[in-house]
């Protein structure tokens, strides 16, 4: 009977604590265009990147993010990597997280033309510079 008071008495004080301790983290991010090259010619990369900082107590490696427009729309979610060719984000350290959202490759200029690649380029770039924000959903952990 004690023990089921106890965690009444828990809970509640859980419900009393002030929400923002459970919300998740939202951060800037946006859409970067690279260019480069594969074997049928030029290639448009759309990498999605946030600066995350590590606010637990192991080290990560990726971060769970939903990314939304400038009015707050959901748009989609992806797992930023946030070792990319480092060590992991230590705790309390801050670094830049990156996803390649979509790849525009040389075999679409090959099929369609350069005009018509340029355009389709340009369409997504546009449809992805939407991106303002990222929710934080949950951290993969180095090993």
């Amino acid at each position: 009977m004690r023990s089921a008071v106890l965690k009444y008495i828990f809970l509640l004080g859980l419900g009393l604590l002030p929400s923002s301790l459970f919300a998740q983290e939202r951060v800037p991010c946006s859409v970067q265009l690279y260019f480069e090259n594969d074997e049928f010619g030029p290639a448009a990369e759309y990498h999605l990147i946030a600066q995350i900082t590590n606010r637990t107590g192991r080290p990560i490696t990726g971060a769970a993010v939903l990314y939304y427009d400038g009015t707050g729309e959901f748009i989609g979610n992806v797992e930023l990597n946030c070792a990319l060719e480092r060590p992991p984000l230590f705790s309390g350290s801050t670094g830049q997280c990156s996803s390649k959202l979509q790849t525009i490759d040389g075999k679409m200029m090959e099929k369609f033309g350069t005009d018509m690649w340029t355009d389709i380029v340009n369409f997504q770039l546009q449809k992805l510079d939407s991106i303002q924000s990222c929710e934080v959903a949950g951290y993969r952990y180095a090993p």
